[in-house]
């Protein structure tokens, strides 16, 4: 139900102890009110579920977290005299900008500064605290431009990791692609020209055979015959060749998984599934393709990804299912209108489920 990277939950608990102590074990004050102590570990519980990257609580919670630590926050500038209090402000900055766009975070930052400098001066007596408030300000700023830098950075890692999967299972497509193309190059030379000069080469043993002197008919029988399986399995290889056009999917989705970033997707395949057609496996790779950028793009808090390849009587099945939390009203934007043309061009069907947690998406496709 928990879960947290050790560096984020040591910084968080250090951070609010060196706010929390002092403020409520200073000598120069005599009295704590319970409410102060309250508020405290508020806080920090709050600011705990907040970067929780469990999956069991979606955004809207986590927006009524995040107005309830700012409440918190805010309530202590009025029971605290110390503007140690602004650290909570400074980490409380940092977590926003993974909720909220960057024009809000700065909005926050001028807010919650212009309220501590208001308390200050009206309520606490203490005059218009400008050095502190410039000071803070600036510790504000910079965490705010750390963590959008942070962010930038494992959005653009993750990119060019996913972009190196796609382009080795591209390749991988590709390989393939070139060999059915060489195989049927080489089935039409052998149709054409050895198919020719064989059918050419029977005609000729066969009069010879019908002409020549009772000595030379058996040899000339023997090389007739020879002649005919000659051709006869030439034609089997050609048909061969022909035939061989299918595409092992499960290497290059195998090759995909194992190399997206971020998410563990794990992929199970039906046993029934044998190679596949090489415009089907070509539609079904890039829809897995797809479905995984989508996933890293926009469900950030998502840490699995289950894929399924089945058969199901006369059809090909792949269900894509990932355990990130929805921050609005699936809407079908280019990349999901281009699978849905994909799966359409082989008269198959793509089905889009939101009920659960996460998005499910199922393709079926004919498959013989």
């Amino acid at each position: 139900m928990f879960k947290y990277p050790l560096s984020s939950l040591v910084t968080v608990l250090l951070t609010w102890a060196a706010v929390a102590i002092p403020s409520v074990f200073d000598a120069s004050r005599l009295d704590v009110s319970l409410i102060e102590y309250v508020l405290h570990s508020l806080v920090i519980v709050f600011t705990l579920l907040v970067i929780n990257e469990s999956t069991r609580y979606g955004y809207t919670f986590r927006y009524c977290l995040l107005t309830f630590l700012f409440l918190s926050i805010a309530y202590l500038m009025f029971l605290v005299p110390f503007s140690i209090i602004l650290i909570y402000s400074v980490m409380y900055c940092s977590i926003l900008a993974f909720y909220a766009p960057t024009r809000l975070c700065y909005a926050y930052i001028f807010v919650s500064n212009g309220l501590f400098l208001l308390a200050h001066a009206l309520y606490w007596q203490t005059g218009w605290q400008w050095a502190s408030v410039g000071m803070f300000m600036a510790f504000h700023f910079f965490a705010l431009v750390m963590t959008q830098r942070m962010i930038s950075e494992r959005s653009a890692k993750e990119e060019l990791a996913l972009s190196n999967a796609k382009l080795e299972a591209t390749q991988n497509l590709l390989r393939n692609a070139a060999a059915q193309s060489e195989r049927l190059r080489l089935a039409r030379d052998l149709h054409d020209e050895v198919g020719h000069a064989l059918t050419s080469l029977i005609i000729n043993l066969d009069i010879a055979r019908r002409t020549c002197t009772p000595e030379q008919q058996t040899q000339l029988q023997a090389c007739y015959k020879q002649a005919k399986q000659a051709l006869a399995t030439t034609r089997t290889i050609v048909s061969d060749k022909r035939n061989d056009s299918d595409f092992d999917l499960v290497q290059s989705l195998t090759q995909l998984c194992e190399r997206t970033p971020r998410v563990a997707v794990h992929l199970e395949v039906d046993s029934e599934v044998a190679q596949v057609q090489l415009d089907t496996a070509q539609c079904l790779l890039k829809c897995v393709q797809e479905a995984i950028t989508n996933t890293l793009k926009h469900a950030p808090t998502a840490t699995d990804m289950n894929i399924t390849l089945y058969r199901k009587s006369a059809h090909l099945a792949l269900c894509i299912k990932d355990n990130g939390i929805l921050k609005e009203t699936v809407v079908l934007g280019n990349g999901l209108k281009g699978m849905q043309e994909r799966v359409t061009q082989l008269k198959g069907q793509l089905d889009i489920d939101t009920s659960k947690q996460g998005l499910t998406l199922t393709i079926r496709v004919p498959y013989e």
